[in-house]
């Protein structure tokens, strides 16, 4: 954790017969990080309680600050596949996970950390379900394997009160959750550079199973969701798996799930979904609409359907098998926007699409950031939204990737910044937008950084210092390229500070030294120090009365 004041503390057992450190993963089609807690801690903790085993759980960033607890068996899971960057915790490095391994009890290694990584001396690794491995061991012969179905509901739902030994219990601690694993393109390989065809042909979970771990975890008092584990979340139990690269969707199914989901948790925060194939939804677009619909309905606004396109050159799409043309993605683009772009009750709009452009794909040249520019320019002189784009190069254990054109990513990703991000905030997030629940999680000299909790939150700067941990309504003042910044909602006359005063549009150094000095205690005494209407308007956006 990037800030103590997120540790809560826990009351840890001296002893124990398994310990379970979460070093926190990052795949294309999971999140792990903290504030989220992903599923295979979860299971760990599952097969420890369906045996009676004394188990302890600890993150990562615990581990760096407390050292480790005691216990007969050590189970590491972790490991990043994608690169990205960390506010709430930092993933376990293959030097601290070696550290680990010197540890005097038999230790296990699991996740990425042991599928892709060079990480010695471990007794075991698993470089298939960590969990499996684990429970196989205790009556023989580990087996590095898939868990079948209904071992995977069955230690999900046992180690569901794993969630109270997590420091960020109960917020804002955020459940991933899943509705399957692997990619319906399995059997052709996926693309390139993925992770996700490793698992195989996807095992879609029932809807019951889905819903029953829900409400466990809901009656543990967690609020925040995000069902963003599996590869597409259109193609949850669709037509034509193993058969058809563009599955079928199948809209009854997926409004099943969350009608469902709203009946035995009825008061859920936030709940999000993460990845779509924009080549379903482009060629099923009726259907792909009536479930788009049903995510409005029920999930909460500020979410995000994460699309992959990787880059707008054809070439590269076919020599690297990727799953989507550039016409396909601009469909799924329209749709997504058609039916998520109304503003949600968080401030956010109820539903975009993200993009993720890599640069070191097989084939690329110098035009390929040409047309991947292009493609984003063509969107947003269509008027077309997008939550956020990922501009990364290719991180991938599957082979050899590499940027040739440093240069021109580079010059890429600074104008796609500069024209096309910032742009695209102002439209989606005017001056004067109200942002709620912020969570403030980073302080930076005199500025606190927050986020909203859920799938991609907007990373909002206050350029005055709040309470860490807090929740705050914030209204924007300005926009960075993939930020804004604000101050914080109600803001009285009679107790804003002269900082605070100079942050709102309109007001400036002299306004707000007369504002600070006269206390104005209505808005008609404020209108007589503002003669302005236009700039008194704006200000009035910002500044509340108390009755």
């Amino acid at each position: 954790m990037t800030d103590e004041r997120w540790q809560k503390p826990v009351e840890r057992r001296e002893k124990v017969d398994i310990l379970i450190i979460d070093a926190y993963v990052d795949e294309p089609g999971l999140l792990g990080v903290p504030p989220y807690l992903s599923p295979e801690p979860r299971m760990l903790v599952g097969v420890a309680r369906e045996l009676d085993l004394t188990w302890e759980y600890i993150t990562a960033d615990e581990y760096r600050v407390n050292g480790l607890p005691l216990g007969d068996i050590i189970l590491v899971h972790g490991g990043v596949t994608v690169p990205g960057k960390y506010l709430g915790g930092t993933p376990l490095s293959i030097e601290e996970a070696e550290q680990i391994a010197e540890e005097p009890s038999e230790t296990f290694l699991g996740g990425p950390l042991a599928r892709y990584e060079d990480v010695e001396g471990y007794d075991h690794y698993a470089t298939k379900n960590l969990a499996a491995y684990f429970y196989d061991s205790l009556f023989g012969e580990g087996e590095d394997r898939w868990a079948e179905p209904e071992e995977i509901e069955d230690w999900l739902k046992f180690g569901h009160k794993v969630v109270e030994r997590h420091p960020f219990y109960p917020d804002p601690l955020l459940l991933e959750m899943t509705a399957y694993r692997g990619c319906p393109r399995y059997f052709t390989g996926g693309c390139s550079f993925c992770s996700e065809p490793a698992y195989g042909k996807p095992n879609f979970r029932d809807q019951k199973d889905i819903i029953e771990e829900f409400e466990l975890l809901y009656e543990k008092g967690i609020r925040n969701f995000r069902l963003g584990g599996q590869s597409c979340t259109i193609s949850y139990r669709s037509e034509g798996v193993g058969e058809k690269e563009t599955v079928a969707p199948r809209p009854e199914e997926i409004e099943k799930l969350f009608r469902g989901i709203e009946k035995k948790c009825p008061d859920i925060k936030v709940l999000h979904v993460d990845n779509a194939n924009p080549a379903v939804i482009a060629e099923y677009p009726e259907r792909s609409e009536e479930i788009l619909e049903t995510l409005v309905e029920y999930t909460t606004s500020g979410n995000v359907l994460a699309l992959g396109m990787e880059t707008a050159d054809k070439d590269l799409i076919e020599e690297n098998n990727l799953n989507s043309t550039p016409g396909q993605v601009k469909k799924a683009v329209r749709l997504i926007n058609k039916v998520g772009r109304e503003r949600g009750a968080s401030g956010m709009p109820e539903l975009l699409p993200g993009l993720n452009f890599l640069g070191g794909l097989k084939g690329e040249t110098r035009e390929t950031y040409e047309k991947n520019y292009r493609f984003l320019e063509e969107l947003l002189e269509e008027d077309l939204l997008l939550r956020r784009i990922n501009i990364r190069q290719v991180l991938s254990h599957r082979d050899e990737f590499e940027v040739r054109y440093k240069n021109e990513f580079k010059q890429f990703k600074k104008k796609v910044r500069e024209n096309i991000d910032n742009p695209m905030l102002k439209k989606m997030l005017p001056v004067g937008t109200l942002l709620k629940d912020v969570y403030m999680e980073k302080m930076d000299g005199k500025t606190t950084f927050g986020r909203q909790i859920g799938t991609y939150p907007l990373l909002v700067g206050i350029e005055y210092q709040l309470n860490l941990g807090g929740y705050y309504d914030v209204r924007i003042t300005d926009h960075g390229q993939r930020s804004v910044t604000g101050v914080h909602q109600p803001l009285y006359v009679g107790e804003v500070s002269f900082r605070q005063l100079q942050k709102i549009p309109g007001i400036g150094k002299k306004r707000a030294a007369t504002i600070f000095r006269e206390r104005p205690s209505d808005e008609k005494e404020l209108e007589e120090l503002i003669e302005n209407k236009k700039s008194l308007e704006i200000i009035l956006k910002f500044l509340n009365f108390k009755d």
